[in-house]
């Protein structure tokens, strides 16, 4: 069985990396990831993750500026793949292209379906307080994440892991259970179950304003925002100390405080010790165990409050205006 994998994000190179080592089942005959763009200060042409290890690995990829133009869907035909795999690829096949493979076009998702359709499935499923998600491989078809499952694989989620930890770990899965899925797929052997529409749920991409921290929530979720938008936009607001000025703050990991604790009114830190600092939110505190300025590295707390004093009444607003 010929195999073409279409893919762009670090996502898909566990996937990328499993098909390349082959199996008895497969051949990888074909790369296809989306174009370079321009990156960093300098906005330079920079390939994606797939394309960058892809060519680490010795293999040709392809990068189309659409593989729906017929022009290149011929040339993707020419190859005879027998199947498609795609993998946070960045583009929505069109039925053209999907009717391709004989054996059909199969998506890696990582959510279960039809939990969390959508660009942004990790990042919705800590927003939604969820303790366990997965991935999910199924039949592509017309629409957003709709087609019958085949397989489903399922983890419990850490209540510290940030999106991008939780999204690694996804990644691997992602892998295993398309190794688990490629031979019943090669002998038409699948058994694929209609989704319940009725249970859907969207995760449309995410914007950077998603990151601002709206302090008026409970500890719980403030802290699966902070889980969620790491590694991007970062949750974030602007710090208003007593004594200095005010500063674009980003946090990038966090904890809970016990319920019994006596609080400030949201936002205002109500709690400062050597190591950390608390800052109160709807019935409870956040305490802050790494954080980040505007333009500065990342550093844990006690490093920050070594370098900027943090004291009791100082607080974060949603913008420089609500300051003094």
């Amino acid at each position: 069985m010929k195999v073409a994998l279409l893919a762009s994000g670090p996502f898909a190179i566990p996937a990328l990396e499993a098909l390349h080592a082959g199996g008895p089942d497969f051949e990888l005959c074909d790369v296809i990831s989306r174009p370079d763009r321009p990156a960093g200060r300098g906005r330079q042409l920079r390939p994606n993750p797939v394309k960058s290890r892809a060519l680490e690995l010795g293999l040709e990829c392809r990068t189309p500026v659409s593989v729906n133009t017929a022009d290149f869907c011929k040339e993707l035909g020419a190859r005879t793949p027998d199947v498609f795999i795609v993998a946070d690829y960045g583009e929505i096949l069109k039925e053209e292209v999907l009717a391709l493979p004989p054996l059909g076009s199969f998506n890696l998702h990582a959510s279960i379906l039809p939990a969390y359709r959508g660009a942004a499935p990790v990042v919705h499923a800590l927003l939604g307080g969820e303790a366990e998600t997965g991935v999910t491989l199924f039949r592509i078809e017309l629409g957003l994440d709709c087609g019958p499952v085949l397989a489903c694989s399922r983890t419990t989620i850490d209540p510290a892991e940030t999106a991008a930890e939780l999204e690694g770990r996804l990644s691997r899965l992602s892998a295993e259970l398309l190794l688990e899925q490629l031979p019943l797929i090669a002998g038409g052997e699948t058994v694929e179950a209609v989704q319940d529409e009725t249970r859907a749920t969207r995760a449309p991409k995410l914007k950077k304003s998603d990151g601002l921290i709206d302090w008026n929530r409970p500890p719980a979720g403030v802290h699966d925002l902070v889980r969620a938008m790491n590694p991007w936009p970062l949750a974030h607001g602007f710090f208003v100390p007593l004594q200095g000025k005010a500063k674009r703050v980003s946090i990038l990991r966090s904890a809970p405080c016990d319920k019994d604790a006596s609080f400030s009114d949201p936002g205002v830190v109500c709690g400062v010790d050597a190591e950390s600092f608390s800052v109160s939110c709807s019935g409870g505190a956040l305490r802050i165990l790494e954080l980040q300025r505007e333009g500065k590295p990342a550093m844990d707390t006690a490093a920050y409050i070594r370098g900027n004093p943090v004291e009791p009444g100082d607080r974060f607003e949603e913008t420089l205006e609500k300051g003094p």
